[in-house]
């Protein structure tokens, strides 16, 4: 996994910015398409997202700016395995929305993430016009008091409505759910995970509460046995309601479908803050508007950062983030990678110590691996992508940059998060640079 931890030791701005054609030639798998809307009415204190205050004017140069970047990858000549619009608020900019997607030749699913409180039968229906399939709700809980922590406007009424108007009207409705294991106690998040059971979504995603240190949470310490030990709960209730551990952070009805947002092959990343991964390239456009759109009023593409991936590394990157889900295709993954032959060896060992296990071809975590994935995830997230990030987002005005101090009374020094578990990593990664 040294590529994946690496990964961001290696990302710089790129110089000469590549042309669409040399990004295009560097895909080496079908890709998706990822569109990302930053806009937001609110800005909730535990989201690490690239995210802009909507105001009057914004919008219009923005899609003007996402079109024209769809332009030079002449993307209605394209055909995409799948379509993915995240934010931010999608659902927040439909009508402006209506203008970049629907020409889109997508293959299989279109998803977008929708505000619960836009989850109504009219909001719905305009979603379903756009050629949307696939919906993912932002519930993150059912408990007031839970949402009133998380920073979230919307009611646990109107959460449990979004769920009655969503459920069924899609091939796919995921929801989102959010636990804090130092905040409240295990009870409220598994009853929110049996709300939604019963609800009959097709997909639950759970996330334990991240703290990011330029969010207002800061950079508290976690718990990682009472995580683990929540999680394994939620284990045993999905179980018992007709649902099931499909990766790390999702549980799925028996025989539903999959909602992947990131355990793509290959995508495609447009808009602000959007990512790109060609398994020879990971690139990361402008997070800030105004460079985006500077950029491509130029003619360029609005690429801020580039990694050039040896053969090694982006078989490391795809096999990472293939195990979070749906795991390893053996067979194409080394067909796609010359670099699989030295990752295999890695993989062979973890299902030796019981993390992975061999199904039908495809390597996928244990109940054993699930635990460890569920800290090595965190440890990548806070030691890679969190500093990609906070960098990133000083692009934006200084008065639409996220808090970096957290709330009176928090702690917030980096010591927090010390883990001894991840220390011979640590060690490894320092020694190879």
């Amino acid at each position: 996994m040294s590529a994946a931890m690496r990964l961001t030791s290696g990302i710089e701005a790129p110089g000469t910015v590549p042309t669409p054609s040399d990004v295009l030639e560097g895909f080496v798998a079908p890709y998706g398409l990822y569109l990302h809307v930053p806009f937001c009415r609110s800005i909730c204190p535990f989201c690490p997202y690239n995210k802009v205050l909507l105001r009057p004017g914004l919008a219009s140069p923005y899609f003007a700016a996402l079109r024209h970047e769809l332009e030079l990858y002449d993307a209605r000549s394209l055909r995409f395995e799948s379509l993915y619009v995240g934010g931010g608020t999608p659902s927040l900019c439909l009508e402006e929305l209506a203008s970049v997607v629907t020409e889109l030749r997508v293959d299989h699913e279109r998803a977008i993430e929708v505000l619960p409180t836009h989850a109504t039968p009219g909001g719905l229906a305009r979603i379903r016009a756009l050629g949307f399939d696939d919906v993912s709700l932002g519930i993150q809980s059912f408990d007031d008091r839970m949402l009133r922590h998380l920073g979230r406007l919307n009611t646990a009424e109107e959460n449990r409505l979004a769920l009655e108007h969503a459920v069924g009207a899609f091939a796919c409705v995921n929801a989102d759910l959010i636990f804090d294991v130092a905040f409240a106690e295990p009870d409220v998040f598994l009853r929110d995970f049996e709300a939604c059971c019963r609800a009959g979504v097709d997909q639950i995603s759970t996330y334990p509460l991240m703290h990011f240190g330029y969010t207002p949470f800061g950079k508290l310490p976690h718990a990682p046995r009472a995580e683990h030990d929540l999680l394994r709960r939620t284990y045993a209730l999905a179980a018992d309601l007709g649902y099931e551990r499909r990766s790390v952070w999702t549980f799925n009805r028996v025989g539903g479908p999959l909602y992947a947002s990131i355990a793509r092959e290959a995508y495609l990343g447009c808009g602000a803050g959007a990512a790109t991964f060609t398994g020879r390239d990971f690139l990361v456009n402008h997070f800030g508007l105004a460079p985006y759109e500077r950029a491509l009023a130029a003619g360029l593409l609005p690429l801020a950062r580039r990694a050039r991936l040896t053969p090694r590394r982006a078989a490391a990157y795809y096999a990472f983030w293939q195990l979070y889900a749906p795991g390893i295709d053996v067979e194409r993954f080394r067909r796609l990678f010359p670099g699989a032959r030295t990752v295999l060896p890695a993989l062979r060992a973890l299902r030796r110590l019981g993390l992975l296990e061999q199904r039908g071809g495809r390597l996928q975590l244990t109940d054993r691996g699930f635990d460890r994935y569920h800290d090595l995830e965190r440890w990548v997230t806070y030691h890679l992508i969190e500093p990609l990030w906070e960098e990133m987002l000083q692009e934006h005005p200084v008065p639409d940059r996220p808090r970096r101090h957290a709330p009176a009374g928090r702690k917030t020094s980096g010591a927090a998060r010390s883990d001894g578990r991840w220390t011979p990593v640590r060690r490894a990664q320092r020694a190879r640079r």
